[in-house]
């Protein structure tokens, strides 16, 4: 058996223990995407002059382009269980993991009413219930990003563990 080979492939995905290289970069850029549409979208009604609706089709643009990216992400922490973290209580684990899906959940709702939004006729119910669906749905999600953001530093600053440093690199 090549052990290497096996050591290797420990660090591309999550155990048990650890997230492996895969979960670390969806998160990573799953954060700087929806932190990046968040920002854009906030200023839509903000618009440069001469470019009515230059943040809208950036947005849209962005939105469409991370659209597989973010589906991804979703699916992948899906099927794939949240690694125990260690000197974590089991109740702590299921409070993070059930935050974590939460998370998801508005990102699940982001990424289906962004587009219905987007190609539904402007005038209509249904692009404006997307619209409203969107736009709530990414004010929460940003709220649960800045708390999620405030428990890792509480973790830091508080607990001294490693459920920072795991989002950074695999476990050994």
């Amino acid at each position: 058996m090549n052990t290497a080979a096996t050591d290797r492939k420990s660090h591309v995905f999550d155990q048990p223990d650890s997230f492996g290289w895969l979960s670390i970069a969806l998160h990573w850029l799953s954060a700087a995407i929806v932190i990046a549409m968040w920002v854009i979208g906030q200023n839509i009604s903000v618009q440069p002059d001469g470019s009515p609706d230059f943040f809208r089709e950036l947005h849209v643009i962005l939105g469409l382009g991370a659209w597989v990216l973010l589906a991804g992400r979703i699916a992948w922490r899906l099927r794939v269980a949240h690694p125990h973290s260690a000197g974590i209580s089991d109740r702590t684990h299921r409070f993070a993991r059930a935050f974590h899906y939460g998370m998801l959940a508005f990102l699940s709702l982001l990424i289906v009413s962004g587009p219905v939004a987007a190609w539904a006729d402007a005038a209509s119910t249904v692009a404006t219930s997307a619209q409203t669906v969107h736009r709530y749905a990414g004010n929460a999600l940003f709220v649960l990003v800045l708390l999620h953001v405030l428990g890792a530093l509480k973790h830091v600053m508080f607990h001294q563990d490693d459920s920072l440093v795991r989002m950074l690199w695999p476990k050994r």
